[in-house]
């Protein structure tokens, strides 16, 4: 299943091309981080012991997010294309805006595996991996519950932290094909 989140984002990208061009990338995108959360509170309501459910969300969860992500070079695009109207500036800002969106997500990538490591070694999860064969049943329930609470509640509490910085972008008109810089 993992390797659906190569190849699927592309086709979901590319399947919602019509979708894209009536309602624009803001609502889009305002959707995915609707439905990534909708998803992460069904998953967390149901429980871990629907294995099948908790792959098929983990595989929808990834194809989603992916999918997602590469839509934001559209909102990158059109922030520096109001920045360049806006300002009356004779270049635009490209490698700035890019640059700071890079600030943000390249050390997120990182250090997000070292927290969630970190959180689950509180739950004993070092411990549990070099006595393997002697660990307690309830310390390894207890650990499951841990791992089970980050797939679903991470995934939750980013799309709602994404849904209150994205919600009041003022670019909404998104699906308009008029050319604002050509560069020269």
């Amino acid at each position: 299943m993992y390797g659906a989140g190569f190849i699927c984002p592309q086709i979901l990208v590319l399947s919602c091309q019509n979708l894209l061009c009536s309602v624009g990338y803001y609502r889009v995108i305002l959707m995915t981080f609707y439905l990534e959360a909708g998803m992460g509170m069904v998953m967390f309501a149901l429980g871990p012991q629907h294995y099948y459910l908790l792959a098929l969300f983990l595989t929808a969860n990834l194809i989603l997010i992916q999918a997602a992500f590469s839509l934001f070079g559209l909102p990158l695009a059109d922030i520096i294309d109001s920045d360049l109207t806006k300002y009356k500036r004779s270049c635009p800002l490209s490698s700035m805006v890019f640059g700071t969106n890079a600030l943000f997500t390249k050390p997120s990538q990182s250090l997000a595996p070292m927290i969630v490591l970190t959180i689950l070694n509180q739950f004993g999860y070092e411990q549990l991996k070099e006595a393997s064969n002697e660990s307690k049943q309830s310390d390894l329930e207890n650990l499951h519950n841990v791992m089970f609470s980050l797939v679903c509640l991470v995934p939750l509490a980013i799309a709602v932290l994404q849904i209150v910085f994205f919600k009041p972008f003022s670019i909404r008109e998104s699906h308009t094909v008029d050319i604002k810089y050509i560069d020269s």
